[in-house]
């Protein structure tokens, strides 16, 4: 279970990222407006901590990948969770670009 949770790390961040925007956006909507300043802030800076967890997934999957291991199928394990990671940062920037712009 541990393996299958490295490898796919970044995209459970990602997820997590996607389901706490959408839900600090729900109740900015409920308490005063979405768009609100106080509201937006608190979304980027969520973003902000999933960007960093995702940046440091990648950078350990990397080293790991140039450390090498005598396990089977360690390198795949490694450039999954490398691929995850990369493709989870994109994913969670391009998320964060509405509310940085304020729509």
């Amino acid at each position: 279970m541990a393996r299958w949770a490295w490898m796919l790390g970044g995209l459970i961040v990602w997820a997590i990222h996607f389901l706490g925007v959408y839900v600090i956006a729900s109740l900015g909507d409920v308490v005063d407006r979405a768009d609100a300043l106080e509201w937006r802030m608190a979304g980027l800076a969520f973003s902000g901590l999933c960007v960093a967890v995702v940046a440091m997934l990648l950078f350990l999957s990397l080293r790991r990948l140039r450390q090498g291991e005598d396990e089977p199928n360690w390198r795949f394990r490694e450039q999954l969770a490398a691929l995850g990671a990369f493709v989870s940062l994109v994913s969670i920037v391009w998320q964060a670009l509405p509310t940085v712009i304020g729509y």
